[in-house]
């Protein structure tokens, strides 16, 4: 059922499909922001969009039937047409997979039906590959292989073949043979009937470093500064925690990043990894949706929701002029603190240095509030002084 906040609108409007994660929040926020009127599809059963002061409507779901169904009640009642913002990569696959469908009364991101091939990782690592970046020896393992996984060449990253068939949680590092033995066997338990073993990158001089923007099929991509990861949890195979975005695109080639889109047919928001080792960056995946750390780019001064909703609706593109900021997860960089790998004073001196959290907003509070309390909200208030 929706909420009883009132949505009315004649013109262009967004509505944003994602889950309990803040990633629904960053579009709502960097959406609303701009006077968008912003619908809310939430597939979970609460989440933190569900509050924000810019989602003028909030539906809840429980599977695509459903969905679909809220669809087309909001296009139905909307005098205008919707620009539909992915925020899972479940939600990626279902517009795409129901674009013709929907196109008539929304403007869909899409990789021409054939995203599902895209997000097998080894599929996109070859194309990645084919476009000019460089790529980690990659295979993939079926159960029957599991057993052999220590006699593969050592340390290795094994992942799930596709986001929408695991969980983060479950990309491991196998340094030694008894670590990739214990492993395999766990990943068999849990039901994966299928992997992607890559080659650990590992030297002297490490960096992940992110990219964030849109694309617009046969338009040179919009690409603007780039997140080097400060900390990321779990470490090693998490989201960034900790971060700061940078003006400069040191990595990134975008008529490389544009050749790999091209062939994918990708149309959309989406979200790149590189790792950089020694040097030299390696290609280490791209997410067909917003990246959990857009709205910071917002906070920047690159609102690349609202780029991509002006981009499709024939308006002027909104001004760009990236400043270096420090971002932070909250609720995944406290892990740090609660873990005993960092002590609380370290963990306030960064908060006092971070720009924008990804929960926390002064001008949203009720998301972080709904969350934790209020008391949270006022004592990370006062301890974060330079917090948007």
């Amino acid at each position: 059922m929706p909420s009883e906040r009132n949505f009315e609108t004649s013109g262009f409007y967004a509505v944003v499909l994602g889950n309990w994660h803040f990633n629904s929040l960053g579009i709502v926020r960097s959406l609303g922001e701009q006077g968008v009127p912003v619908v809310s599809v939430n597939f979970s059963e609460s989440g933190y969009a569900d509050s924000s002061r810019y989602a003028q409507k909030v539906y809840h779901v429980k599977d695509h039937a459903q969905a679909m169904e809220v669809l087309r009640d909001i296009a139905g009642a909307a005098q205008g047409r919707g620009v539909l913002f992915p925020c899972s990569d479940q939600t990626a696959l279902f517009l795409d997979e129901n674009r013709s469908a929907l196109e008539e009364s929304f403007i869909v991101p899409h990789a021409g039906g054939n995203m599902g091939k895209w997000m097998q990782k080894d599929e996109m690592c070859a194309a990645a590959g084919r476009a000019g970046y460089n790529v980690p020896e990659s295979r993939v393992l079926t159960a029957e292989d599991f057993a052999g996984l220590e006699k593969l060449p050592l340390p290795l990253i094994v992942k799930p073949l596709a986001s929408v068939e695991g969980n983060k949680a479950d990309i491991r590092v196998c340094w030694d043979g008894d670590a990739a033995k214990q492993i395999a066997k766990e990943l068999g338990e849990s039901g994966y009937t299928r992997i992607l073993a890559q080659t650990f990158l590992h030297g002297e001089k490490e960096q992940t470093v992110g990219y964030c923007g849109c694309k617009t099929r046969g338009a040179p991509v919009e690409l603007y500064g780039q997140v080097e990861k400060i900390r990321e949890y779990p470490a090693e195979r998490g989201s960034a925690s900790y971060a700061q975005i940078v003006p400069e695109v040191q990595y990134i080639d975008t008529e490389v990043l544009d050749r790999f889109l091209e062939e994918t047919g990708f149309e959309g928001l989406f979200d790149l990894d590189i790792k950089v080792i020694d040097g030299t960056p390696w290609f280490i995946e791209i997410n067909f949706r917003n990246g959990a750390y857009s709205y910071a780019f917002t906070a920047a001064g690159c609102n690349i929701p609202y780029t991509w909703f002006c981009a499709q609706t024939g308006q002027t593109l909104p001004e760009r002029s990236i400043r270096q900021v420090r971002l932070m997860s909250e609720r995944d960089d406290l892990n740090y603190v609660l873990d005993k790998q960092m002590s609380p004073f370290r963990w306030l001196r960064d908060l006092r240095k971070t720009d924008v959290c990804m929960i926390f907003n002064r001008r949203d509070r009720e998301p972080f509030r709904a969350a934790y309390n209020k008391i949270a909200e006022f004592a990370l208030a006062c301890a974060g002084r330079r917090l948007r």
